[in-house]
């Protein structure tokens, strides 16, 4: 492609110039950094995309105001916990470690997430929030906020502006170690049968952990009764579970451990209510309006969120007019994609453009018999350039990205923007099926 310039919600890009040594130098540093992590290492975003302070500040504070929504949202759909799973129809079997704490269930629901973000000709268009300390990207999006900011100091440029991740994961985890009475410490609970996560990974949050002050450990899901004794000291530590529900459940890992460790004293953040606000039917409730939103409230979904329902056989109002939802799906059905509530990883996701008339049409009709379903209009996303980089030899190529950026929210600060991006034109999952490579988003230098 050509070197214009382009200017956009991205800024003004201009192709940075890179001469062979420094191209070494950074694949060096790629494949150091990011050895044994999912997704792999090569190709790769070879430079950091950077916006203007004004695009990135933005982006942050809608993802701190929607959060709090989310949060709003799930406390006022019912007194209680019980009552919260009725209204969204949640399936219990994803909810097997609540306490008795209600309060502390509430307080501690957003304590991770991940917004999942399309950038329109409009602006960001959240598509989704992924809440639970499960979510993907938290640590590639570290390591490389990191070595890029080396990077630049290495050719004396001014560093980007970013917010250091895990500093923000060791607030979250020492608030809750001092509403517990207990020293900064923290249990890390996955699992090696999960095949996006290595030993490495689980050692890298720990070291990272331990530069603000938390002293961190792995316990792997299998291993985790052994800790539930006297000498476990499973009590004296904040677990974070880092996979979902759900996700255990689709791959038969066994959580009669966890649930017995929750037992024993462990408390873990984000609390098993975070399951609710990962619910993708959540979004679409303020997409349509709930009664206690201010004028304020409305307004910010209406910038930032496409147009979003649970699927019933109900009236609902689409630029400016009164359907019947299912016929309007149905009719409209390039507009739309579907996607189950508590889907995972793309797999529950159907858009309407790339399915046959008689497929779309049978998927809308589960969808409206099980109210399981969100409909969301699709949003056209603006393709920017990206120099990637093609392997460890550094040679780079600029390329067109559909990108679906991804900032992180934790104990109410947002942080951040992890990146997946891919090349393909039309509309569809962003993911590692569609060929999606990795990046991260900064803000420019101040």
């Amino acid at each position: 492609m050509t070197s214009r310039s382009v200017s956009s919600w991205f800024g003004t890009y201009e192709p940075r110039s890179i001469n062979p040594v420094q191209r070494k130098r950074v694949a060096e540093i790629v494949e150091h950094d990011l050895r044994e992590l999912s997704l792999g290492r090569f190709p790769i975003a070879a430079e950091p995309i950077t916006v203007p302070l004004s695009s990135y500040r933005d982006l942050l504070e809608a993802t701190r105001r929607l959060m709090e929504l989310q949060h709003t949202a799930i406390s006022n759909l019912a007194p209680d916990r019980h009552g919260r799973m009725v209204a969204l129809k949640a399936d219990p079997a994803d909810f097997p470690r609540f306490t008795d704490d209600e309060p502390f269930e509430m307080r501690h629901a957003a304590d991770v997430a991940r917004a999942d973000v399309m950038i329109c000709q409009s602006g960001p268009q959240f598509i989704e929030f992924n809440v639970g300390a499960g979510v993907g990207g938290m640590l590639t999006f570290e390591l490389q906020r990191r070595f890029w900011q080396r990077v630049r100091a290495e050719a004396d440029e001014p560093p980007l502006t970013g917010v250091d991740l895990f500093e923000q994961l060791a607030r979250v985890i020492t608030r809750t170690a001092a509403e517990l009475g207990i020293a900064p410490s923290a249990l890390l609970i996955g699992t090696l049968d999960d095949p996006g996560k290595s030993q490495r990974n689980f050692d890298l949050q720990i070291d990272l952990l331990q530069q603000f002050g938390v002293q961190a450990r792995f316990a792997d899901l299998r291993d985790l009764r052994e800790l539930t004794g006297p000498a476990g000291g499973i009590a004296n530590a904040v677990g974070v579970v880092q996979f979902s529900e759900n996700e255990a459940n689709a791959r038969g890992w066994d959580m009669s451990s966890l649930v017995t460790a929750v037992k024993a004293g462990l408390t873990a953040v984000p609390s098993q209510s975070a399951r609710l606000m990962d619910s993708k039917k959540v979004l679409a409730l303020l997409s349509e309006g709930l009664p206690w939103m201010s004028r304020d409230d409305l307004e910010l979904v209406r910038r930032y969120v496409p147009w979003s329902r649970v699927v019933g056989d109900r009236p609902v109002e689409w630029r400016g007019h009164r359907y019947n939802l299912p016929r309007l799906l149905i009719e409209r059905q390039e507009c739309f994609v579907l996607k189950g509530a508590a889907g995972l990883s793309a797999q529950e996701v159907f858009f309407g453009a790339t399915l046959s008339d008689r497929e779309w049409k049978d998927l809308v009709h589960e969808a409206t018999e099980s109210e399981y379903y969100v409909a969301q209009e699709t949003v056209t996303p603006v393709l920017h350039p990206v120099q990637m980089m093609l392997d460890e030899s550094g040679r780079t190529e600029t390329v067109l990205a559909n990108s679906v950026i991804s900032p992180f929210c934790l104990g109410g600060v947002p942080a951040g923007c992890h990146v997946r991006f891919d090349t393909v034109i039309g509309p569809g999952p962003v993911s590692r099926d569609s060929g999606a490579r990795l990046g991260c988003l900064l803000g420019a230098a101040r």
